[in-house]
């Protein structure tokens, strides 16, 4: 049964997972807008609050790329996929805000955050190893070979409310600020090879955009003869406003009793506008290529310079600035989590990227215990990037007045590097104040954020309330 559902999976990097259900940590707030919690007020100091930083890739380690002093293409070929992700995140909180005012909760944030993305087909690594004899006869598609990378500044503001004992719903909008950008339009390329004389015929266009200061220099027949990175104020660079954008948040804590809780949460569902430092490039042609046979020689100096000269000659480039738009790569959350004991809670999380017209996912499974009065941690695996070799933790210690907290969803990245597909991690530091003190204030606070171990004090102190008023 998990062999079937893990071969629907497309891993993908990630945020921290393992956090999504740790609702003492302010941030799990951020990855969904309903959660809330037990103290009055949170504050992110700029330069200490949270910072997220990601690398992943669906195919191969850097160790099973390189064999000796020479590159293991074969071996990397065999583990490709018919599409496979490439991509890296960071994420970090300028300022944070957060208050409770008894069951509702607002949030306030200023975060500057990118990602960059490259999708390559399974077909393109087939035919740069094998060259193109095994597919004669046939037509190859590489139209997954697309590109896409943002970097911007959001400014959130966000509210949750306690419903009833068993419901909390949250929203938090978005206002965006595109700094640069870089994103595939129409993607359409493909080899045929002659089964007679094994020419290779390839025909195709492509489209892309960018946004940033750069200049594309052309010669007299179009072909670009290089690209430049202009000079770069970066005060400028880093208040653009010229490229805005607009996104939301919703999120749903649901307690189906009171040891198991449901919830789930959309993020980043928007876009933005890219109209400053504008560049598109328009390629469209075809060519032919006689008596490529074999990967040797493909992979050779000699191919590659002549496939270089033929592509210029053969493919019209127009280099353009118009104004265009790219969406956000949203997230859908799924999780749950099981009180088995007063202190140990179980937990799993599904995380779901769709980007352009697919889904990247991941699984993480948990297991969060207080060591302490102070400190508190989840312990979990996850199913990432197409590998099982995934052991995260948490670590949480909470003082009076602050709160400092570490997470990776892949431990053997920083013990490992060359060995693995991921490398995540998350840590940041928190001032919160008006948290309670005792485990009645403890009881009544959790039962105003609607958390778990108070959901049905919060309506029964309602309940009271009502009668009173009543009589």
């Amino acid at each position: 049964m998990l062999s079937t559902l893990f071969m629907g999976i497309e891993s993908s990097a990630q945020q921290s997972n393992s956090i999504y259900l740790m609702h003492g940590i302010p941030q799990s707030n951020f990855l969904n807008p309903a959660v809330q919690i037990e103290c009055r007020w949170f504050l992110g100091i700029p330069g200490l609050s949270s910072s997220h930083v990601a690398y992943s890739n669906t195919a191969f380690t850097y160790s099973d790329l390189t064999e000796g002093n020479s590159w293991n293409l074969e071996q990397v070929e065999s583990q490709m996929h018919r599409v496979d992700l490439y991509g890296s995140e960071f994420s970090m909180q300028l300022l944070a805000l957060g208050h409770r005012n008894k069951s509702s909760y607002f949030s306030f944030s200023i975060d500057d955050r990118s990602h960059l993305y490259q999708t390559v087909p399974g077909t393109l690594a087939a035919t740069v190893v094998n060259g193109n004899y095994p597919s004669a006869g046939t037509y190859t598609a590489f139209n997954a070979l697309k590109s896409y990378g943002i970097y911007f500044r959001q400014y959130t503001l966000g509210a949750s409310r306690v419903i009833s004992r068993n419901l909390n719903v949250g929203i938090r909008v978005k206002l965006l600020f595109g700094k640069a950008g870089i994103n595939s339009g129409r993607s359409d390329i493909g080899l045929y090879t002659d089964e007679n004389n094994f020419d290779l015929l390839a025909d195709g266009n492509y489209i892309l955009n960018s946004s940033f200061p750069l200049s594309v220099e052309q010669d007299a027949d179009g072909n670009i003869t290089g690209i430049t990175i202009n000079e770069i104020n970066y005060a400028s660079f880093l208040l653009n406003r010229g490229n805005p954008g607009i996104a939301m948040d919703l999120g749903i804590v649901y307690r189906y009793n009171p040891k198991l809780t449901l919830s789930a949460s959309l993020l980043d569902v928007g876009a933005l506008r890219w109209r400053t430092d504008l560049n598109k490039l328009s390629s469209e042609g075809s060519f032919v290529y006689e008596a490529l046979e074999s990967s040797g020689d493909l992979v050779s100096m000699s191919f590659l310079e002549d496939m270089i000269d033929t592509l210029q000659s053969a493919f019209d480039v127009t280099v353009s600035q118009q104004a265009y738009s790219s969406l956000l790569p949203a997230q859908l959350f799924l999780g749950g989590s099981y009180q088995l004991k007063e202190h140990l809670s179980l937990g799993v999380v599904n995380r779901n990227l769709f980007l352009r017209s697919k889904i990247h996912s991941s699984l993480t499974l948990s297991a969060t215990t207080d060591l302490s009065k102070r400190l508190f941690a989840t312990l979990s695996w996850s199913y990432l990037n197409r590998s099982v070799r995934n052991i995260g933790a948490v670590l949480a210690l909470q003082g009076k007045g602050f709160q400092f907290h570490l997470a990776s969803e892949n431990l053997l990245g920083f013990l490992q590097p060359f060995d693995t597909r991921t490398i995540q991690f998350r840590a940041g530091f928190n001032v919160l104040f008006g948290c309670p003190g005792s485990k009645k204030e403890k009881l009544q606070a959790n039962s105003y954020a609607g958390n778990p171990a108070g959901g049905n004090c919060s309506w029964a102190a309602q309940q009271k309330h009502r009668k009173k008023r009543y009589r």
